[in-house]
């Protein structure tokens, strides 16, 4: 049973998805606060016990000149909670030339944190949904929609605000519409998703007339494709293009693998192949890597998963999550997958040190309930104390 059924799709013809070019760089000089003024600001809160948000702080010299790389320097020091926080803090303080600064470094760097994630994708996360989106209702993604329009008229030229905006509208058609099965879904629910990811898309569409191009746009029209049900021909399409402006953007092959789900638009089995197909044709510890990030979007948490896994090469994800580790580190949100496929196959051995290293920290997007984590955590020590037992 598919999970939705398609709407109304906007009429855009193949010519109109062409490669973009290379992003051009911010050459201007930046004369608003800084990332790393903020997150130093942030830091003398925290240890003062002040709860004020740094932005509003005296202490912030609003004439002050950005930090070189401030961006992907705070990424790495303050981690990803502070990272996002101060990138958020930009966009309440309508510091929009220094959003466009921060975001053009991480195009430039292509930095990535914990687990391999770029940090580009954490910069739009932080600023598409309101500050407390699980219980915003339609006056605060106004004010939100609102505050992106305006970083649009500010900032005519910037890439980074319309994909923004783009992607707001994306998150609150999904709200509109919830995530259960197409026949559960209200009339109101499918109008409100429809008109809302249209507005996203002619978004889309505009910013890929402006100079500077992003990653997250292709991304973005990705969300587009899977919202509209393209056929998969064209979803294709626009997954070679995306691979072809930028190849290390791994989050391309997220999207599509989701796409070819069953629940969605795939057949049984086509989202196996597609994970190795590019893991042999990418190849190396990048190639094992994608293995791995792309087993996780196949696994639906749910009770198919041991069917799933079935079909999936356990060695190839272990192989796979080494080179994460290798490579980028890994995180509690990959740990926690990993952990999850590990105990669906029985591996003990792997699961151990994973548990171990995650301690109480669970995912209730993968394990559901803290039950269940817990279980398989005490199941992953059980042969080790058996083992003590007996000796």
């Amino acid at each position: 049973m598919r999970i939705f059924r398609p709407v109304l799709l906007l009429t855009i013809s193949s010519s109109t998805l062409l490669c973009l070019p290379a992003p051009a760089q911010n050459s201007g000089g930046e004369q608003g606060v800084s990332l790393g003024d903020i997150a130093r600001q942030n830091r003398r809160s925290k240890q003062a016990g002040d709860t004020t948000p740094p932005g509003d702080k005296k202490a912030i010299d609003a004439g002050s000149s950005a930090t070189n790389n401030a961006s992907a320097a705070v990424a790495q020091v303050e981690g990803t909670v502070d990272y996002q926080y101060n990138i958020r803090t930009l966009l309440v303080l309508d510091r929009f030339e220094a959003l466009d600064k921060a975001a053009a470094e991480e195009r430039s760097s292509k930095a990535r944190g914990q687990g391999g994630v770029w940090t580009l994708y954490l910069l739009y996360e932080a600023i598409i949904v309101p500050a407390d989106s699980g219980s915003s209702g339609d006056e605060e993604w106004n004010a939100h929609i609102a505050k992106l329009k305006n970083w649009t008229i500010a900032r005519p030229q910037s890439i980074t605000a319309r994909v923004a905006l783009a992607e707001a509208y994306l998150s609150w058609a999904w709200q509109a519409r919830g995530s259960g099965y197409a026949e559960k879904v209200a009339d109101q629910g499918w109008e409100l998703f429809g008109s809302r990811v249209e507005q996203a898309q002619r978004i889309l569409l505009e910013a890929a007339k402006l100079p500077e191009h992003c990653p997250m746009w292709y991304e973005s029209m990705q969300q587009v494709a899977l919202a509209q049900g393209w056929d998969k021909a064209r979803a294709r399409a626009l997954l070679d293009q995306a691979i072809a402006f930028e190849p290390k953007y791994y989050h391309f092959y997220r999207e599509y693998t989701n796409f070819l789900l069953p629940r969605w638009y795939g057949d049984d089995g086509e989202a196996e192949t597609f994970v190795k197909e590019v893991s042999k044709r990418v190849g190396g510890q990048e190639g094992a890597f994608l293995y791995f990030e792309l087993a996780t979007v196949i696994t639906c948490h749910c009770d198919s998963d041991s069917e799933v896994m079935a079909r999936l090469s356990w060695d190839k994800i272990k192989a796979g999550y080494t080179a994460l580790q290798q490579s980028y580190g890994t995180s509690d949100l990959k740990m926690n997958r990993f952990a999850y496929m590990a105990y669906l196959v029985g591996d003990r051995t792997a699961a151990r040190p994973v548990f171990e290293q995650l301690g109480p920290r669970w995912e209730q997007t993968i394990w559901k309930n803290k039950t269940r984590f817990e279980e398989a955590r005490t199941w992953s020590n059980e042969a080790q104390v058996q083992g003590a037992l007996t000796r």
